[in-house]
C-alpha cells in the first residue's frame, strides 16, 4: 500500500515583509553610521581643541620673542647710527676707540626663536580641516609672515658673517676681545662710567685703514635699511595676526585670557 506525503510547500513571505527586513538593516546601517560620524566628530573636536590651546601657548611665545626682537634690532640700529657718524670722522684717539666699540655689535645676528612644532604638527597630520575658514586663513597668513621674516634674517645671517671680514682688518684682536663681553641687549642700558671707560682705552689711528671702513660701513648702510623695515613693518605685523589669532582662538574654545 503506497502511503502519500503532502508537500510542504511553505509559507510564501509577502513583500511588505521584505520591505521591513530591508527597511531595519537601512536602519541599523544608517545609525552606525550616524553614531561613527558623531563619535569621529567628538575626537576630531578635541583635538582641534587640543591642538588650539597648544597654538595659543606658542603664539604668545612667539610675541614675547618678536618684541624682544624689536628691542635689539632698535639698539642695533642706535649703534649703526653711531659708527656712521663716527665714520665721517677723524678716527683717532676717543673717535678711534668708539669707533672699535661699535664694531663689536655691528656684525650681530639674532633670529627670532620661533614656536613652530604645533602648527608643523597641524600641518603634516592633516589636521587643518579642523579649523574654520577665519582661522585657518589666518593661521596660513601668520605662517606667511613668519616665513619672509625669515628669509630676511636669513640675509642679515650672511651679511653680518661677511661684516666680520673687514672687521678682523680694522680691530686689533686684543681690544675686539676685551669688547666681546658685551652684547646688544645691553648696550641701551649701559652706564655712562663704562661707556666712558671704554671709549678712553688707548687705540692706535685707524686713519690707514679708511679701505676697510668704507667696506664695513657700506654694509652697515644695508643691514641698518633692512632690519629698520623689519621693526617698523614686518615684525609689528606679524604681532597683530598672532594677537589675532590668540583672541580668535581663546573665543573659539573659550580658553581663559592671560
Amino acid at each position: 500500500m503506497e502511503v502519500h506525503h503532502p508537500h510542504n510547500t511553505g509559507h510564501k513571505k509577502r513583500w511588505t515583509g521584505y520591505l521591513l527586513e530591508f527597511l531595519m538593516l537601512f536602519l541599523a546601517v544608517y545609525l552606525g553610521f550616524i553614531a561613527e560620524n558623531l563619535r569621529e566628530h567628538r575626537v576630531e573636536k578635541a583635538r582641534a581643541r587640543e591642538f588650539s590651546k597648544s597654538l595659543v601657548q606658542d603664539l604668545e611665545n612667539d610675541v614675547v620673542e618678536i618684541n624682544w626682537q624689536i628691542k635689539l634690532t632698535r639698539n642695533y640700529l642706535s649703534v649703526a647710527d653711531s659708527i656712521l657718524e663716527l665714520g665721517k670722522r677723524k678716527l683717532e684717539g676717543r673717535n678711534a676707540a668708539a669707533f672699535s666699540f661699535y664694531t663689536r655689535f655691528v656684525y650681530w645676528t639674532g633670529p627670532v626663536n620661533w614656536h613652530r612644532a604645533t602648527f608643523e604638527q597641524i600641518k603634516n597630520s592633516g589636521s587643518l580641516r579642523y579649523f574654520r575658514n577665519t582661522i585657518l586663513s589666518k593661521l596660513m597668513k601668520y605662517d606667511a609672515a613668519i616665513n619672509d621674516i625669515q628669509s630676511e634674517f636669513d640675509n642679515h645671517m650672511t651679511r653680518g658673517n661677511m661684516l666680520l671680514i673687514p672687521i678682523n682688518k680694522i680691530i686689533e684682536p686684543g681690544l675686539h676681545h676685551e669688547l666681546s663681553s658685551y652684547f646688544i641687549w645691553t648696550i641701551d642700558s649701559m652706564s655712562t662710567a663704562t661707556r666712558e671707560r671704554l671709549f678712553s682705552i688707548e687705540t692706535p689711528s685707524l686713519e690707514n685703514k679708511r679701505e676697510e671702513i668704507r667696506e664695513l660701513l657700506n654694509m652697515v648702510v644695508v643691514q641698518q635699511r633692512n632690519l629698520r623695515q623689519n621693526s617698523e613693518d614686518r615684525l609689528p605685523k606679524a604681532i597683530k595676526i598672532a594677537k589675532d589669532l590668540v583672541e580668535e582662538l581663546n573665543k573659539e574654545y573659550h580658553f581663559e585670557s592671560k
